[in-house]
């Protein structure tokens, strides 16, 4: 598996629009950690979307999938990855969480 270069990918993130004052540095160590995680598909998502800026599609887990993700709650690239290893490690209870976030997020865009 490739390592990814710690410096190469926090400047990707900031290219993404993160901030580095508002936990980037946490940002960066969780998808690094993606690597020592059972099921290395998170890990090789990331390596991917480092090596060509695309996410690949992935079957729903626990009803959630990549438009749920990009299209209901908004997420970037990296936030897609890590909520895809979220989801390979727990996948029940991280669904969950995930779905509670669509709650969460309407309360905040009551118009």
């Amino acid at each position: 598996m490739k390592t990814i270069d710690k410096n190469e990918l926090k400047q990707r993130l900031i290219d993404c629009g993160y901030i580095p004052q508002f936990g980037l540095d946490n940002t960066i160590e969780n998808l690094l950690n993606l690597e020592n995680i059972e099921n290395p598909a998170a890990y090789e998502m990331l390596v991917e979307w480092m090596n060509t800026n695309k996410i690949r599609r992935f079957e729903p887990i626990e009803g959630i999938d990549l438009k749920f993700l990009r299209d209901t709650l908004k997420m970037k690239d990296p936030a897609i990855i890590l909520a895809y290893g979220m989801l390979l490690h727990d996948p029940k209870r991280n669904a969950i969480f995930l779905k509670r976030q669509v709650d969460k997020r309407n309360v905040f865009n009551v118009k």
